[in-house]
């Protein structure tokens, strides 16, 4: 069967579909950088469906936000209205599926492997027939009558949650029946890249790696996600309240010692490590790796459990096995007694076990302060993203993933991957880029004169006060947002985001803001306002982006750039500072327009941008800012 396009192809989606179907033919990984509003999701799909309905491979489209599975969800009705036989289902978690948890208080405060002992044990008891969970009791009849009557929408996954619920079903678990039948799967970063989540979800749909074609939305946040998902941290909150649990259960070592002086000797090490490796004006501390000689000059964990609790490495190993397993212990009596099964002991015993465990090379080792910490952080996202390679083939795109060779590399595609730039198709005239020379958010600058912020507050001023319509602010960091927003003077209303800001509070804000016509809304690059919302027509028609965003130096920044060094043959500043501050402009800058009618105005207020041509061939330097603005509005 022949796929039905629902558009009318446009010259360049036919050049794109094209070239990523020769691609995928060839079991390869394409790489492509194309603009909004140029139909990434509709191209991704047209190109693979075929393989589907020819090859009997399925398609595993990743996600970050429920925003990109909407879209995709409209894009897959809109061929399936064309006449196209296709079913997909989109997945999410338990915490956002489970109707069990709305009434249930252990569930609602439970995390995902919490819950997902508590599913297990609920299902177990509905099995013998005991009261377990009603919207698990239908499963245990006629399941193929429930994937045939499921199997013919594609819905999103919290219209699928509604209608699964009124029917008294589990979201979930119908939600897995359908995986087995479905061509198309459309899933959060984590259910594919976790590497124990995608053996389920592969076991759910009935297929190996090698039959299924990956597609990468917004895959420029891949490789920082992948590094945070890697690595893990113990803070000595969790220390303090392992503590409790031991006097709570009345635990004992071996040899009848008592568990709390062990977990004490942990948290002492990790003060003492703080006061020798954290500078007095850093946050955190490189430790050195393993060093097991108590007698050693440079103090590691190791060294300074071994010293404070005169143990050897061995005793420091099988004391931590010891905790893990009184965790075990733990969560059993509570989930026994319908309680959910959350256990801090087992969650410090577990994270000591690995950190003794080996040292990756792909891993530093970091002491904290704020929170008083210690950190295990992954430098290399092919920890995460290196079983691509055994897929059928991958699309990675975004409207700004450039430099392509970079990206290919940092999460381990296939060396021969097709590169792939399209430009905007958006008239030329209906966007202008400048950047100020006069001003700059340069770390040293600012710390050297004074007068370099109030000379970036008054051009803030100056700009705001000329310019009519909607403006956002974007700023490197939420220190400086709160530097401007306090010296400023602006007439305008000021819609702003807060660190921390709830995702509720967050779109109020932003509806808040579009529904003005002359206001300010300040965010920060990278943040929620400069990534994944849309600002269409008048909501939003200039962007001032204050600074380079580039990343905060200090020993974690350090680290990931001397690694990207020697793994990338030299790559390390370009890998680690200057492409990512870069998608984070152009990501904030990618706000304004973002259809073929809208216009928009985008000022860089930083005179380093001029060296950033090479990735904004369509950069001018600004010499009358003010007339600039005018000119173009005019025109």
């Amino acid at each position: 069967m022949k796929l039905k396009l629902p558009y009318k192809l446009r010259d360049n989606q036919e050049e794109t579909i094209s070239s990523i179907r020769a691609t995928i033919g060839n079991r390869n990984h394409i790489v492509l950088e194309s603009p909004t509003g140029s139909g990434k999701t509709f191209i991704s799909l047209a190109a693979t469906l075929p393989f589907v309905i020819k090859k009997n491979l399925k398609i595993v489209y990743c996600v970050r936000t429920n925003s990109q599975q909407k879209q995709v969800i409209h894009e897959l009705n809109q061929f399936k209205k064309a006449g196209n036989q296709i079913k997909a289902v989109a997945i999410q978690g338990r915490d956002s599926l489970c109707p069990q948890q709305k009434d249930d208080e252990e569930l609602k405060k439970s995390n995902w492997s919490e819950k997902s002992k508590i599913c297990k044990s609920l299902k177990m008891q509905t099995k013998i027939g005991e009261a377990g969970c009603p919207f698990y009791r239908r499963f245990l009849r006629d399941t193929r009558s429930l994937i045939d009557e499921w199997s013919a929408e594609i819905l999103t996954a919290q219209d699928f949650s509604k209608k699964a619920e009124a029917a008294d079903l589990c979201p979930y678990e119908l939600n897995k029946l359908l995986l087995k039948e479905a061509q198309v799967v459309i899933v959060p970063y984590v259910y594919f890249f976790e590497e124990f989540v995608r053996k389920y979800v592969l076991g759910w749909m009935g297929t190996s790696i090698d039959k299924v074609i990956t597609i990468i939305d917004e895959a420029h946040n891949l490789p920082d996600w992948a590094r945070s998902a890697a690595s893990e941290s113990l803070s000595l909150e969790s220390i303090n309240r392992a503590v409790s649990e031991v006097r709570d259960y009345g635990y004992l070592l071996p040899n009848n010692q008592d568990p709390v002086q062990f977990l004490n000797f942990v948290e002492a090490s990790i003060e003492k490590l703080a006061e020798e490796h954290i500078l007095d004006e850093e946050a955190e501390g490189h430790l050195p790796s393993h060093i097991v000689s108590p007698d050693s000059e440079v103090a590691t964990f190791e060294t300074e459990m071994m010293s404070l609790g005169k143990m050897t490495l061995f005793k420091l190993k099988q004391n931590s096995t010891e905790i893990a397993k009184m965790g075990q212990l733990t969560r059993q009596y509570l989930l026994d007694h319908g309680k959910r099964p959350r256990s801090y002991l087992g969650s410090v015993g577990d994270f000591l076990c690995r950190w003794l465990d080996s040292i990756e090379s792909h891993t530093i080792r970091l002491v904290g302060k704020e929170p008083l910490r210690l950190e295990k952080v992954c430098l290399d996202p092919r920890v995460m993203t290196g079983f691509l390679e055994d897929t059928a083939g991958v699309v990675s795109m975004s409207g700004t993933i450039s430099p392509l060779d970079m990206f290919r590399d940092l999460v381990g595609l296939r060396p021969d991957s097709v590169l792939e730039r399209k430009e905007s198709i958006f008239p030329k005239n209906n966007k202008k880029i400048v950047y100020l020379t006069d001003v700059t958010t340069s770390y040293n600058e600012l710390n050297r004169k004074s007068s370099t912020w109030d000379k970036i507050v008054s051009k803030l001023e100056l700009i705001t006060s000329n310019f009519k319509g909607n403006i956002a602010l974007f700023f490197p960091s939420y220190k400086l947002l709160e530097s401007a927003l306090q010296g400023i003077k602006i007439k305008k209303p000021i819609y702003r985001e807060y660190l921390g800001m709830e995702q509720e509070e967050l779109m109020q804000t932003v509806e808040s803001f579009k529904s003005d016509s002359s206001a300010v809304l300040a965010g920060v690059m990278g943040g929620r306002l400069a990534e994944g919302i849309d600002y269409p027509s008048t909501t939003l028609e200039m962007a001032i982006i204050v600074g380079i965003p580039y990343p905060a130096p200090g020993v974690r920044q350090n680290a990931l750039q001397h690694y990207y060094d020697i793994s990338f043959s030299g790559q390390g500043w370009k890998f680690a500072v200057e492409a990512p501050a870069v998608r984070k402009l152009l990501q904030a800058a990618g706000r304004v327009v973002r259809s073929e009618t809208d216009r928009g105005f985008i000022v860089i207020a930083d005179s380093r941008t001029g060296r950033f041509l090479e990735y904004i061939p369509e950069l001018e330097q600004s010499d009358d800012i003010v007339s600039e603005i005018g000119e173009f509005f005019e025109a």
